[in-house]
């Protein structure tokens, strides 16, 4: 295993300094009174401190988020143990997320994530169009680990949490405005109104984006002259009435809208071009290359009622919808050899409504969960020959029964359990009307398909605390993925058949402690993932086939710190560790049913053995006004975005550093201006972040059309609050 750059020397020279200048204060007649604060988090559904928390979760509160430019959730990927963030390749808008080595690669709309996205609690299922534009986030919480005791949906992976802010019902607002590199514009605008009546409030919140593309299209066959334009604008309104002290209505509105341009192709031949996986091109000529384009919105009304001293009832409605096409190119030349065509409207409807108590000694969670969607695709394939139509659509419905409670043994000791009960029905169609059996594409007539798979997970974990502000936990739980039906499926035959249902049975130890008098925070966590037919989808050059890994490990470790080294200079780093083998994985050929035995060579996608990130954060009052800095330098190891070969070698991304800064003067004179200048990626690294494999005519892979990360962006930021 490569560690690289040694990280876990860095964490505990980090640790070092930290305790060498916290106690160097102390005796220095206590002057430096600096200490971190307390970090509270609501993932097990009521204010918690996060250091008495039996799982791991990194939290970006507002302020952070603005910090670190931390725009959408493809940005959390730095800053995170063990969790890997990416466009799907091709496009800006589709989100490939993986954590503890478990993802979902493909972004065909039939499949189902491994990481549950939550916005104020409701769950949205699709990462097409997932990098969608939030405004006026107010916290994210990462937890990593099967979720399900807790949440609406179960997930294999884990779970990210976005919180919006409620109204102040203070009047009062934001403008902001900023200007970049590449034309870049920004106008964020956010207002609340004052409290009408002493029951109501407002805030509305909008955010408008440009950007010129990064690179050149040389095609004159495409009406696409840059690659990445950018073009975003997103809304939020929220609403809350309190109608009582123990009633309140919130309700929220969110819009996104994004018009792109796709990502810049780039196209590599074994033996051909050069094997060269880092230099990234500054043009290219992709005649299929038209749009990248999402629109996504959502309803969401929740009630909160506290019923009595001991239980609050809330109830959450949402609906949800996406709107999402894009045209590419992924032959990789100035011709018409394989392009594609995407049109995805997908609904989805929701219903939760939980039960939160406490008594004394106790503390429970109950939850009923309603969720349906509908989702439908047009993706023909235009081909040298002809254009091969594709269709293909599900209807999923699923309803669980949830609960979660801990019981505080003694004042150091409390134990916790959870049971999660679910079913979930699919509905499944599929037609290729078209003919092309001269060149593989044979027609398939309208198909459907319908299965259900029900399941029950459970949750156990011990917590200890060892000393004040140091406690240790031990947890068991069980994660579960539903089964479902091959969205690009070639023949019938395929796509009648669904494929199994994915569980794991994951082991947790981790440690939360600060030190110090409050100076230093280390979070440890050590998992180990035992998983059961893994679902892995396999790139067969226009379709794809999805199969079940028999048998896989996932191991790993986690660590995160924080450290106070003077009043004004905080120091952080996360380091994560994955270790990650098949013990069973035997492929079966679509058409022939001959089996393959994978197990010692396929890869594990988005799965770097090592990950880390260092950042410093300095804050001084100046006579002027208040003075912010901040640098993230975070490292990511070579890594595989396929598991099978040889696409996997022909798209292989080798390891990379990305530098992230910025410098920001606050309260400038006593006035609300405040002017930023920002840095992302200053050093310029040149870095893949995934691709897909290219064949030629007899279907065989011969390399690869890969994308690579943003270049060095920069800008100025002002802002004005009122």
């Amino acid at each position: 295993m490569n560690y690289n750059k040694t990280p876990l020397n860095i964490a505990l020279t980090i640790a070092l300094v930290g305790m060498s200048n916290a106690s160097h204060a102390a005796e220095n007649d206590n002057k430096n009174k600096a200490a971190l604060e307390v970090i509270e988090v609501t993932a097990q559904k009521r204010v918690q401190n996060l250091q008495e928390l039996p799982t791991a979760v990194s939290v970006f509160n507002s302020e952070s988020l603005r910090e670190k430019g931390i725009t959408d959730v493809e940005d959390l990927s730095i800053y995170t143990p063990n969790m890997q963030i990416s466009e799907t390749p091709g496009g800006s808008t589709g989100a490939t997320i993986a954590i503890r080595g478990s993802v979902t690669i493909n972004p065909a709309v039939t499949w189902e994530p491994t990481t549950g996205v939550y916005i104020d609690g409701v769950f949205v299922s699709k990462n097409i169009g997932g990098l969608f534009d939030v405004a006026a986030i107010e916290r994210v919480e990462v937890l990593r680990g099967p979720q399900g005791t807790l949440y609406g949906k179960n997930t294999i992976g884990g779970a990210l949490s976005i919180m919006t802010r409620k109204p102040s019902g203070e009047l009062g607002g934001e403008v902001r405005v900023g200007a970049g590199n590449y034309g870049m514009k920004d106008l964020y605008i956010s207002a609340d109104s004052a409290q009408i009546n002493d029951k109501l409030s407002f805030n509305i919140t909008a955010n408008k984006k440009t950007r010129d593309g990064f690179y050149d299209n040389l095609s004159a066959n495409s009406d696409v002259k840059k690659f990445k334009e950018l073009d975003s604008t997103s809304l939020r309104f929220g609403a809350l009435y309190e109608h009582s002290e123990d009633l309140n209505f919130y309700y929220t509105y969110d819009n996104s809208d994004k018009d792109l341009t796709p990502s810049m192709g780039q196209s590599s031949i074994h033996g051909v071009t050069p094997d060269d996986t880092k230099t990234r091109k500054e043009s290219t000529a992709l005649d299929g290359a038209q749009f990248d384009r999402s629109e996504s919105s959502g309803h969401a009304l929740t009630v909160t009622w506290q019923a009595s001293d001991t239980l609050t009832v809330k109830s959450i409605s949402a609906f949800r919808e996406i709107n999402y096409e894009d045209g590419n190119d992924y032959d990789g030349f100035d011709l018409l050899g394989f392009h594609t065509i995407r049109r995805v409207d997908h609904e989805q409807t929701s219903q939760e409504v939980q039960f939160i108590g406490n008594l004394e000694q106790l503390n429970y969670v109950g939850g009923l969960f309603y969720f349906n969607e509908e989702s439908q695709a047009d993706n023909p394939y235009i081909l040298g020959f002809g254009t091969v139509n594709n269709y293909y659509g599900v209807e999923s419905e699923s309803v669980a029964a949830y609960a979660n409670l801990d019981y505080k043994l003694s004042d150091k000791m409390t134990i916790a359990g959870g049971i999660r009960w679910t079913s979930e029905e699919k509905t499944f169609y599929i037609e290729h009307p078209d003919d092309f059996s001269f060149a593989y594409f044979f027609p398939l007539p309208y198909t459907t398909a319908n299965d259900t798979w029900t399941n029950t997970s459970a949750m156990a974990s011990l917590t200890y605390e060892l000393a004040d502000n140091i406690n240790t936990y031990v947890k068991v739980s069980q994660g579960w993925k539903a089964g479902g039906f091959n969205g690009e499926a070639a023949t019938a035959e395929i796509a009648v058949k669904p494929y199994d249902e994915e569980k794991v049975l994951a082991y947790e130890w981790g440690l939360k402690s600060r030190w110090l008098d409050q100076r230093l925070q280390a979070n440890v966590a050590v998992f180990y993932n035992d998983i059961t037919d893994m679902q892995m989808s396999e790139f067969l050059g226009a379709y794809s086939d999805i199969q079940n890994a028999g048998a896989a490990k996932v191991k790993g470790l986690e660590l995160e710190l924080i450290a106070v080294l003077t009043e004004e200079l905080t120091v952080n780093f996360s380091y994560g560790m994955l270790d990650s083998k098949y013990d069973e994985f035997i492929t079966y050929d679509v058409y022939t049913g001959v089996a393959n035995d994978v197990t010692h060579s396929a890869e594990f996608p988005y799965n770097p053995d090592n990950k880390w990130s260092l950042g410093l954060n300095y804050l001084t009052e100046l006579s002027f006004g208040t003075l912010s800095a901040s640098a993230d330098y975070s490292y990511v190891d070579d890594h595989f975005v396929f598991h099978n070969q040889p696409a996997a070698e022909f798209t292989r991304v080798e390891s990379y550093n990305v530098l992230n800064a910025r410098i920001s003067l606050r309260e400038i004179a006593g006035s609300q201006f405040s002017v930023s200048l920002w840095g992302k990626n200053i050093t310029d690294e040149e870095y893949r972040i995934n691709g897909i494999p290219m064949g030629d005519a007899t279907g065989a892979f011969i390399g690869g059309i890969n994308y690579y990360g943003d270049p060095a962006t920069y800008g100025l930021e002002v802002s004005y609050q009122f």
